[in-house]
């Protein structure tokens, strides 16, 4: 299962219109491009590789990226999207 959150970036997928953008920019390379025929996003591949550099927030324009609190991260460990 992919995770939607790393560290320090979490995601929602369902935002996500392809542009890649976001691959092209992150420096460690954990963005990677799901792409079946109309299911189109990013996933992070090794989210704990993430530095936190917060290019992938600073570069989407559709806001798929965003710094998560402790409450949003602590919910997403319990599902195992963490």
């Amino acid at each position: 299962m992919k995770r939607i959150a790393t560290k320090y970036v979490a995601m929602n997928p369902r935002r996500c219109v392809a542009c890649w953008e976001c691959v092209e920019k992150c420096p460690k390379h954990i963005i990677g491009k799901v792409g079946f025929l109309w299911h189109k996003h990013v996933a992070f591949k090794d989210a704990d590789a993430c530095i936190g550099c917060n290019k992938c927030v600073k570069t989407c324009p559709h806001g798929v990226f965003f710094k998560p609190d402790e409450a949003t991260l602590s919910i997403l460990s319990k599902f195992g999207r963490r």
